[in-house]
Order: structure tokens, then C-alpha cells, then sequence
């Protein structure tokens, strides 16, 4: 598809990819996740801590997952721990997802396959695995598991291009094959059955399988909270509180020094967990990870669709309008709340150089219209009739409409371990750290990679289970598969 764009828009699109992401803008749109606020929303210490042995730059579920890992393990020698976060407490891409806790490896097992190779895609799904059972079993230990509305759900994951869903199918087969200690084992169904059984129309057949959904905002803030009622003494969270520069001061156990408009602050270690806006304090990898704006409504479902313990996935081709120069991106997605029967649901149809954008103030009207027509136009035959006048209602009028930053990369693989001083730019080896980079899938890929830098910058080795491919190597950050003309490409071929 990137060979029918104008060439001014190629170059425009190159700019938008390798340019400042700058930091996460004042006044976002507000998520239906975020309400109602948690009580610490606004939680920061009376004045800043002159010196922190370990700062955190982000308060979403990656952030929380280091700071989690790092109080808790005994190499930590009851070490300080703070997190900074820009706004207001887990207001980023954590509270702005699709709430799915699910994995992407077994729809793309054959991608990875074919980039990274079979041993490697096998290692990234059970890492996935490992990550969704690793949620499940803190929300419970801490008692949050029904306050984050962790629950059962059949997944149908459906195409309308017979190309797209054989290769949805094979890749489900794949994952199976390589991964037989996975037991929820995936279904296809026909056609036929997919639109009497889910009312579904418009595809050529789904294959169903099952995973959970849940309330990420309600888990982090939660954990967050737990944390700081368990660590007084040694760990802060400072919101509203954003890291405009890191620079070095020198040689002392606090060799960083993070300013912020509260004041300044000397860290020892430094963590870097702030997703699509990681170029603003790593400049060089602006490009290898740049941030990606899609849009998501929530609304009440219509009269007749009642409320079914399921999330959906629909695939579409990616196309190009040259008329209105729109894309459609190419996978929607939904949920229902199980108490409330409120639609999560989102996917974008916007003109190209809308996705490319750290800023989460707006959305696009292309968006935003198409969310409103997708599900009773496009997507279900049935579940939206006017019981007055039974006609079909042509549009949903929802209740929330927002916007949230993905960090995408170049290769389309996290980035997780310490900076390297090439990267950073500042000469302390093994002194900064970064988990980024999850290209829309951080549910099953951000806990653990949290945790594994939180324990690499102890000092342990490498976890076996985090994939090499992840890595922050030099020469990874440095390569042809993470220039900004790799990132381009790439954006078409997801």
C-alpha cells in the first residue's frame, strides 16, 4: 500500500515518524476506563526527594510492574523507589486500551515465524503465556482480581478476506503445534455459523478461543495504592511531576539528575517506561520506537444484543483512499462489560498522518464517525433495530470517545533492557533501562518486561524466559530493521 501514497505525504510521514513526540500533553481525553478517578490520581510527595536510588518515568502497568519487582526483591537492600508520571496517576496507554488480557502470538505466530524465526516466535508466545498468568496471580494475591473485573470470555476472531483469515488459521495452528502445553485450543467456524451464532456478517468464517478481559486502570491504580500503603518509608509516587531532562552530575552514587518542573532530583538508576513518548528523553530512538494514535468509543450496545461474556477481533484489509487519502488500519476489537453491558470498542479509519501522533488531546472526526456507524453498519446484521419503529438504527451515539499512544517499533518487537550509552548518550553503562515499544499489545507483553529490567538492574542475570529478540542491544537499535524507512514500512505490513 505505501507505493500508491504522494510523495509529499511519504515525506511528511517520515518527518512525523522521527520527530520530538515531546511529553503526554495537558488535559487528554478522558477514558471510560478512568471513571471515576482513583483517589490518588493526583497523589505526589510534599516536596521531591533530593536523591532516589531507583526513578521510574511512567505510571502505567509497566512502570507499576518494575516498581512492584523492585520492592519486593531482597537484592533491593530497602533501596528508594519513585515514579514520576507526567499527569495524572496510570493515565497513559495503560487506562486507554481495549482491556483485553489476552495474547497476540497465536494470531501472528507465522509472522514471527517468518521474521524471527520458529524457536524465537515460540519463546514470545510463551512469554506471552507466562505474562497473563502472571496478571491473574497478582489481582488475586492482592485481593483485586473482582475489582479489576478479571473474567472468562470466548474470543471469535473474524476477517472478511478468505486470504486474511487462512492466515489467522495458520497461525493459530502454528502456535498450537509449538506450543502444546496451551490449552485453550482454538475452533474454527464456518461462515455460516459465525453469523447465526454471533450475528455476525459480512466475514468469510471465525475461529473462537478462550482468554479473559479486565480493567487495567482499576488493577495498576490499585497495586500502585497497595505499594504505597506498604513501602512509606521507601517508595513515592510523584503525578503531574514530568521528567523534562536527564542529565549527568557527575560521578556520585546519584550520577542522574532528572528536572522536573517541582525541581530536581539525583537518581541512581533510571527507568524508562513511557511507551510511545520514549523519544522525548532518548532522542536517538526517535524512529526505532515512534508513537501511533488510535481512537476508542464506549456506548450502550443496541436493543437486541443483550450481553454475552465475549470480545471480539474483527480483521480487514489495510486500505488507502486516495479521495479522501483515509486508511483503514486493519483489526477492530471489542468488549462488554459484563455488569453494565456498556461496548468497549475501537480500530481506526482516519487519514494517514492522524495515527502518527503523541497527542491524545483529540481525535480525529474520520475516527470517530466511523466508530459511531461500525458496529450496526458494518459489523453485526442483527442487535440494532428500533423496537418504536422497527427500523434499524443507522448509528450509536456513545457515552466516551478517546484517543490513547501506542509505541510502535521499526522490527515490531518490544525493546526491554538496560540503554545503551550509544542510545542514552550519557557515559554510565547499565545505569538506565527501558520497557517500550509493544506495537498495541502491552497487555501480554508489559508485566513481565517491567519485572525482567527490575531484576536485570539488580544485578541478576537475564530472566530465561524473556525473548532475546527483545533486547536493547546496540547493534538491535543501531540496524538496518530500526531506521526510520524500516518503521515506515513496517507500519504497512502489521
Amino acid at each position: 500500500m505505501a507505493a500508491e501514497l504522494p510523495r509529499e505525504l511519504v515525506v511528511k510521514l517520515y518527518n512525523q515518524i522521527g520527530q520530538d513526540p515531546e511529553l503526554p500533553r495537558r488535559n487528554p481525553t478522558i477514558a471510560a476506563w478512568q471513571e471515576p478517578p482513583h483517589r490518588l490520581s493526583d497523589v505526589q510527595s510534599e516536596t521531591l526527594p533530593q536523591t532516589v536510588d531507583f526513578a521510574i518515568i511512567g505510571s502505567g502497568i509497566t512502570g507499576c510492574s518494575v516498581a512492584k519487582s523492585l520492592l519486593e526483591n531482597s537484592l533491593s537492600d530497602n533501596k528508594s523507589v519513585a515514579v514520576f508520571e507526567a499527569r495524572r496517576l496510570t493515565t497513559g496507554a495503560t487506562s486507554r486500551n481495549g482491556g483485553f488480557l489476552s495474547s497476540h502470538a497465536p494470531s501472528f505466530f507465522s509472522s514471527f515465524a517468518e521474521t524471527v524465526g520458529i524457536e524465537s516466535a515460540t519463546k514470545i508466545g510463551r512469554f506471552c503465556e507466562r505474562t497473563l498468568e502472571e496478571i491473574k496471580r497478582v489481582a488475586e494475591a492482592e485481593g483485586l482480581y473482582d475489582e479489576c473485573q478479571i473474567r472468562p470470555v470466548e474470543i471469535a476472531v473474524t476477517a472478511n478476506d478468505n486470504e486474511l483469515l487462512n492466515k489467522i488459521g495458520e497461525s493459530f495452528r502454528m502456535f498450537d503445534e509449538s506450543i502444546p502445553e496451551n490449552t485453550r485450543k482454538c475452533v474454527s467456524v464456518s461462515k455460516e455459523d459465525a453469523e447465526k451464532e454471533y450475528g455476525l456478517k459480512d466475514i468469510v468464517g471465525a475461529f473462537i478461543y478462550q482468554s479473559h478481559v479486565f480493567w487495567p486502570y482499576r488493577l495498576v491504580t490499585g497495586l500502585f495504592q497497595r505499594l504505597l500503603e506498604r513501602y512509606p518509608q521507601r517508595f513515592a509516587v510523584e503525578t503531574n511531576t514530568p521528567v523534562t531532562s536527564i542529565t549527568l552530575s557527575g560521578r556520585s552514587a546519584y550520577p542522574y539528575l532528572l528536572t522536573t518542573p517541582r525541581g530536581t532530583v539525583r537518581a541512581a538508576k533510571v527507568f524508562h517506561c513511557t511507551s510511545g513518548f520514549t523519544g522525548h528523553l532518548l532522542p536517538k530512538l526517535r524512529g526505532p520506537i515512534y508513537p501511533c494514535r488510535l481512537t476508542m468509543s464506549c456506548a450502550q450496545p443496541g436493543p437486541q444484543f443483550g450481553n454475552r461474556p465475549m470480545a471480539w477481533l474483527w480483521h480487514v484489509p489495510q486500505t488507502y483512499d486516495p479521495q479522501t487519502r483515509t486508511v483503514e488500519q486493519g483489526l477492530y476489537w471489542m468488549q462488554q462489560n459484563a455488569q453494565t453491558g456498556d461496548l468497549f470498542y475501537g480500530g481506526d479509519l482516519q487519514k494517514l498522518e492522524d495515527f502518527i501522533s503523541a497527542n491524545d488531546t483529540g481525535y480525529s472526526a474520520d475516527a470517530a464517525n466511523n466508530l459511531k456507524t461500525l458496529l450496526p453498519q458494518k459489523i453485526f446484521a442483527r442487535g440494532w433495530t428500533d423496537p418504536a419503529t422497527g427500523l434499524p438504527i443507522p448509528a450509536m451515539d456513545p457515552h466516551h470517545t478517546w484517543s490513547g499512544i501506542l509505541s510502535m517499533t521499526a522490527d515490531q518487537q518490544p525493546i526491554v533492557g538496560a540503554v545503551p550509552v550509544a542510545i542514552s548518550g550519557r557515559d554510565v553503562a547499565g545505569g538506565e533501562w527501558i520497557a517500550a515499544g509493544f506495537n498495541g499489545y502491552g497487555m501480554g507483553q508489559c508485566w513481565s518486561s517491567g519485572e525482567a529490567i527490575a531484576r536485570m538492574a539488580l544485578g541478576e542475570p537475564k530472566p530465561e524466559w524473556l525473548p532475546d529478540v527483545f533486547l536493547s542491544t546496540e547493534k538491535r537499535l543501531t540496524g538496518p530493521s530500526m531506521t526510520t524507512g524500516a518503521a515506515f514500512e513496517s507500519f504497512f505490513n502489521r
